[in-house]
Formats: C-alpha cells, sequence, structure tokens
C-alpha cells in the first residue's frame, strides 16, 4: 500500500489519471469522514488522501508516502474557484479565497503550509506539481521502488490535461473529493481549470497575496 497525499488541487486527480490510463493501476481514496471509510489496501495499492499524516487510518509511518506539492497560491485559487462552481455556487470567490488562506480552526486539511510541512517530514518522495505536469511518466516512475508490481507504462495513453476535461477516464471508482464521478462528468471543465503554474498572478488581489505570504510558508526552494 502507498498513500498518495496532496494539498487539494495539487495534481493528485493527474497522477491518478495517469496510473489509470497508462498503466492501467486504479487508486482509492480516505477521507476518514465515516469509520467504515478505510483504505482497502487488498484492492487498491494506492490510496489517495488530502488528511494530515496523523490523522490516516492505518497511521503506520512504515507505509509509503508520495507527496505532491504545487504553489500554495495556485492550489488556493483553484480550491476558492472550486467551491464558487461546484461546492457553494452562491459563494464570492474572494471569500472563499480568504478563508482558505486563514484555515482557521484546522479547516481546509490544516491550511496549505500545515499540511506541507507535516507532508515533507512523512513522505518518501515529494513531487512538485510543475515537474508532474511537465514529465507525467516519469514523476509517477518514481513510485515503482515502493510498487515493485507497477506495470510498464503504455505512453501511447498519455492523456493530456485538455483529455481530463473532455475524454472520459473512470481512474477513480465513486468519488472525487467527495464529488459523485457524475457529477465530474458533467463539470469537467470546471473540475480541471487551468492546470498550470503560476495562476495566482492574475487571480490572486494583492491584498490577499500579502495575507498569505504573512500566513504561509512559500516553500520556494522545493
Amino acid at each position: 500500500m502507498i498513500w498518495l497525499a496532496s494539498f487539494p488541487r495539487s495534481g493528485n486527480t493527474f497522477f491518478r489519471a495517469i496510473l489509470s490510463e497508462v498503466y492501467g493501476v486504479d487508486s482509492g481514496e480516505y477521507s476518514g469522514k465515516e469509520k467504515a471509510d478505510r483504505p482497502d489496501d487488498n484492492t487498491y495499492q494506492v490510496i489517495k488522501t488530502h488528511l494530515l499524516p496523523n490523522q490516516l487510518v492505518p497511521s503506520d509511518p512504515s507505509i509509503p508516502a508520495v507527496y505532491i506539492i504545487r504553489d500554495g497560491r495556485d492550489a488556493l485559487v483553484s480550491l476558492a474557484h472550486q467551491r464558487q462552481d461546484m461546492v457553494d455556487l452562491n459563494s464570492d470567490y474572494k471569500f472563499n479565497l480568504r478563508e482558505a488562506i486563514l484555515a482557521e480552526d484546522g479547516t481546509f486539511f490544516g491550511g496549505w503550509s500545515k499540511n506541507v510541512n507535516e507532508w515533507l517530514e512523512r513522505a518518501n518522495v515529494v513531487i512538485k506539481f510543475e515537474d508532474l505536469i511537465a514529465n507525467p511518466i516519469d514523476c509517477v516512475e518514481l513510485i515503482r521502488p515502493y510498487f515493485p508490481e507497477l506495470p510498464k507504462p503504455n505512453r501511447s495513453k498519455l492523456p493530456t490535461f485538455q483529455d481530463l476535461r473532455n475524454k472520459d477516464m473512470k481512474y477513480n471508482k465513486g468519488s472525487v473529493l467527495g464529488f459523485p464521478l457524475e457529477e465530474i462528468e458533467k463539470g469537467k471543465e470546471k473540475f480541471f481549470r487551468r492546470g498550470k503554474a503560476g495562476s495566482w498572478k492574475d487571480e490572486m488581489p494583492d491584498q490577499l497575496q500579502k495575507l498569505f505570504k504573512s500566513l504561509v510558508l512559500v516553500a520556494d526552494s522545493l
């Protein structure tokens, strides 16, 4: 079993799509919302989560973990749009963004900074979002030492970001971040928005950029 962790909107779903399309490997999901919501390592070798390491069940630190990291400003902008487009259609984008930056009372999976810092200490493999988008198969291959049975990649099936928006790809059974697959299929253009680095530059107001910098560690060195 391998944990595939990330803060929301950081490329986790794209990684899983590569696993499914290129390698023929389905992955599971663990949100911890229900007692019965436990990863079935007999069914899935790779289990996605956004939770903090100490919230996992099982919490065994010997279980390999992969962490995907994206510039927090991009991830938070995307998360704010997702809330407005798919979760609360009447919500205000700037309000959503401010709430996600503040992450008060441990909301938003501990907040970007806490999520990143705790997972960087726990993860066996760390993958940058920018590298995943540029060289997806190379990034997935980083899990092979922890997943020796990983099939050889079929590079002819490598999907583009546009494929995620336009094609039917069942990389996950059940849901994505709590959204039923049928809802994702209806709103894929909103779920898979821009898929690029630096979108915060024209989508995060100056005041909220300053708030982010005052509260959150920007992992520029990663």
